[in-house]
């Protein structure tokens, strides 16, 4: 039989105690994870060789009773039917898959539109994954919060909500909607329409900062350019028509989201009205094709790929047995010239 080599070691925490960090350290820095920088990297890595460690993922796995599947739950509008194509969700999925990946996880995605996510404990988006990621909170955070008691980690990306119980990673919507709003004001704009179901979590708090504006400004908000825009493009078109025919007058639109803007920028052009000349246009998100648009879209960023990452590297905390803090995402106001006519 072989003797065990000196200074062997196979305990990963003996590894961390070696190098002076905490097992997650270790264990990122040995899946090459953006989030450890090049020198501890390096620094573990060669710890690691000199005592010959080797992380052994069937045993771990094992023993941990890990599957090495994270699911991505995508909480789509049913009301307005909303599609896994919209850019947004293709964004963020993009960013969660690529550093899945990096850390040899593999990806199951549930994407069809669900009516009451109490019934995903009993499916195999439960019983086959390590942690769950839901994309959006919908109407059901109360069933979040259920979900949240059992077993099963998870992480939501959504509104940070004063009552929630599960952790989360989210955008500073309130701020978002204060930025937009105050630069249609600045460049001179004061009857401001809101596109958007202020239902929704998320946008209702985008709707929360565009009030904050206006007040600041001592603008009245018009109820009737506060608009139930649905986030699928058809059912957008349709009912941005029926404003526009009602000749209800607006100088600019706060989108609440990027899709809802490209649709809004295409309606009002088959009508005749010049965007930015006759009116504003800000969307919210700064999908990949907002620069690309004609004209390119001024919209509020929330870096959207980042966002991907830190739901994984959070699940992937929470499945460790860590404690880990809700990441609110700061935004950013990117001016590009559906707003802002120049003669």
């Amino acid at each position: 039989m072989k003797k065990k080599q000196q200074n062997s070691i196979t305990q990963m925490q003996e590894l961390a105690d070696l190098a002076g960090v905490s097992r997650s350290t270790v264990s990122r820095a040995l899946s090459d994870s953006p989030l450890i920088n090049k020198k501890t990297k390096e620094k573990i890595r060669a710890l690691a060789k000199k005592h010959n460690y080797r992380v052994n993922e069937k045993a771990r796995n094992f023993r941990l009773q890990k599957t090495n599947i994270i699911t991505v739950v995508m909480m789509l509008d049913i009301k307005s039917e909303q599609h896994m194509s919209d850019p947004f969700f293709l964004d963020i999925l993009g960013g969660i898959a690529d550093t899945l990946s990096i850390h040899n996880y593999d990806l199951l995605l549930a994407h069809a539109p669900i009516h009451n996510i109490l019934d995903l404990p009993d499916s195999r988006t439960f019983q086959q994954s390590d942690g769950v990621i839901f994309v959006g909170q919908g109407k059901q955070h109360e069933n979040l919060n259920q979900i949240a008691g059992l077993d099963t980690p998870i992480i939501v990306w959504g509104a940070n909500i004063p009552d929630k119980e599960y952790s989360l990673v989210a955008s500073d919507n309130v701020n978002g909607g204060i930025l937009a709003t105050n630069h249609l004001i600045q460049i001179g704009r004061k009857k401001i329409a809101f596109f958007g179901d202020i239902e929704q979590p998320e946008i209702g708090q985008r709707y929360e900062g565009y009030k904050n504006a206006l007040d600041k400004h001592g603008l009245k908000i018009d109820e009737q350019l506060i608009i139930d825009v649905p986030f699928e493009m058809h059912h957008a078109r349709e009912t941005l028509t029926q404003l526009i025919e009602s000749n209800n007058k607006f100088d600019a639109v706060f989108c609440c989201t990027d899709v809802i803007a490209l649709s809004a920028i295409a309606t009002l052009n088959e009508h005749g009205i010049s965007v930015p000349k006759d009116v504003s246009i800000v969307g919210y998100d700064d999908i990949s094709m907002a620069s690309y648009s004609n004209p390119p879209l001024t919209t509020v960023r929330q870096n959207i790929r980042w966002a991907g990452r830190v739901l994984v590297e959070s699940i992937l905390s929470k499945i460790n047995g860590e404690t880990i803090a809700d990441t609110i995402i700061q935004s950013e106001l990117i001016v590009r010239k559906s707003s802002v006519y120049k003669k």
